[in-house]
C-alpha cells in the first residue's frame, strides 16, 4: 500500500544534522524527523482514545502504537518514508548579529550564522502493509497540518503545506473532518471511571482543542516571546506580560543565566515542551490554508517551580486547575489578538 503527499516548505525550516545551523542540501526534509513527529502524534491519538474510555494508561498507548505498525525499541516500523526533491527550495541565511524578525533564528544569530529553507516542491511517499495503514497515514496528515518539522516545530517553524495527496492519503475537506476520520479508526476495549487530566498530551475531548486564527507566521511565532506578546496585546513591548505567572505553559527550556522558570532546588534540571502547537499554512494546503493553534491539557508538569527575574523570586505551584487557567487565559489572548475560533472539538 502507498500514499503520497506533495509538499512545499511554508515557513522557515531548519532540521538538525551534524552542522546544526546549516541546511542539509541532501535532506531538506529528513525522513527521521518526520517519523519522530508522526510517532508522537500516534501516541497522542492512542492515549486520547484511552482517556475518553476512562483508562488513560501510557503503557497501553505505547502498545497500541506498536500494534499500528510504528515499531518499538527492538522492532522496526512497518512503514517506509521517502522524500523526493522535485524543485530545490530557496536557502536563506540570517547572518551573525543580524535580524529577520523570526525570534528563534534571531536568537541563534546572536552568536553565529544560521540557515533555513523555504519553498521548493517535494513528494513524500509512505509505503507499508497491514490493517492500520490508512490510520497511520491519517495521523501523518494531522501531524503535518498541526505542527512543523525540525527546530521550533511547535512555534510554526518548519511548517509543510500539503498541496496534493494521492493513493491512500486521506481526502478530508478540513481539519475537523481529518481529526474525526483518524479518531474513528482508533478502537479501544477498556472501560473505566472518568479521569482528570491525561498523564501526557492526548487527542481527546476535554484535553485537546484546535483553533483557527487569522494570523501571519511571524506574529504567531513571535507571540511566544514575552515582549512581542505584550506589544501584540497592549501595543508596547515594555507592557506587563499578559500571561504573567502562567507563561510556563509555553514550555520550560534550559535556564539562561540563572533566570526564568527553575526547579525548586538548586542543581536540578527540568525540561518540558510547550502545551501549544502553532502551524501557519499557505493557501495551497489541502486541509485548509490557515493558522492552526492546538492546545493540550495534561498532568505531566512539574508540581513546583521557582520564577527568578529582575524583580526577585517567587514560588509557583502547578496543579490541574492552574493548567486549565493557563489554557483559558491563552485562548482569550489569541481570540483578542487574531479572532481565533475553536474548530475542534
Amino acid at each position: 500500500m502507498r500514499a503520497e503527499f506533495d509538499l512545499t516548505i511554508a515557513t522557515p525550516l531548519s532540521v538538525g544534522w551534524y552542522e546544526p545551523n546549516e541546511v542539509d542540501k541532501n535532506f531538506y526534509i529528513r525522513p527521521t524527523s518526520i517519523k519522530g513527529l508522526w510517532r508522537w502524534w500516534a501516541r497522542a491519538f492512542a492515549l486520547g482514545a484511552l482517556y475518553e474510555a476512562g483508562c488513560p494508561d501510557l503503557g497501553k498507548a505505547t502498545e497500541m502504537v506498536a500494534q499500528w505498525g510504528f515499531g518499538t525499541a527492538g522492532e522496526a516500523s512497518k512503514y517506509k518514508i521517502t522524500v523526493k526533491v522535485v524543485q530545490q527550495p530557496k536557502v536563506e541565511k540570517v547572518a551573525r548579529r543580524q535580524r529577520r524578525g523570526i525570534q528563534r533564528l534571531d536568537l541563534i544569530a546572536l552568536s553565529r550564522d544560521v540557515e533555513y529553507a523555504e519553498g521548493g516542491r517535494f513528494t513524500l511517499a509512505v509505503e507499508g502493509e497491514g490493517p492500520h495503514f490508512d490510520l497511520a497515514v491519517g495521523i501523518l496528515a494531522v501531524a503535518l497540518t498541526l505542527s512543523g518539522v525540525g527546530k521550533g516545530g511547535r512555534k510554526s517553524l518548519g511548517v509543510l503545506d500539503i498541496t496534493d495527496a494521492r493513493g491512500r492519503a486521506p481526502r478530508a475537506r478540513d481539519v475537523k473532518e481529518l481529526i474525526e476520520a483518524v479518531r474513528s479508526g482508533v478502537k479501544v476495549s477498556c472501560r473505566g471511571s472518568s479521569p482528570g487530566l491525561p498523564p501526557a498530551p492526548a487527542v481527546a475531548k476535554g484535553a485537546f482543542e484546535v483553533y483557527s486564527a487569522n494570523a501571519q507566521f511571524r506574529d504567531v511565532h513571535n507571540f511566544f516571546l514575552r515582549p512581542n506578546r505584550a506589544r501584540a496585546l497592549a501595543g508596547n513591548y515594555a507592557a506587563p506580560d499578559p500571561m504573567d505567572r502562567l507563561a510556563w505553559f509555553f514550555g520550560l527550556p534550559r535556564s539562561q543565566r540563572g533566570t526564568g522558570y527553575l526547579p525548586p532546588r538548586e542543581g536540578e534540571e527540568i525540561r518540558r515542551a510547550s502545551a501549544v502547537f502553532a502551524a501557519s499554512h499557505g493557501r495551497g494546503h489541502i486541509y485548509g490554508g490557515r493558522t492552526y493553534i492546538s492546545v493540550f491539557l495534561s498532568e505531566d508538569w512539574p508540581p513546583r517551580l521557582r520564577w527568578i527575574g529582575a524583580s526577585g523570586s517567587r514560588p509557583i505551584n502547578i496543579t490541574a486547575q492552574e493548567v486549565k487557567k493557563a489554557r483559558d487565559l491563552f485562548v482569550s489572548l489569541i481570540q483578542k489578538a487574531w479572532g481565533a475560533q475553536r474548530i475542534w472539538p
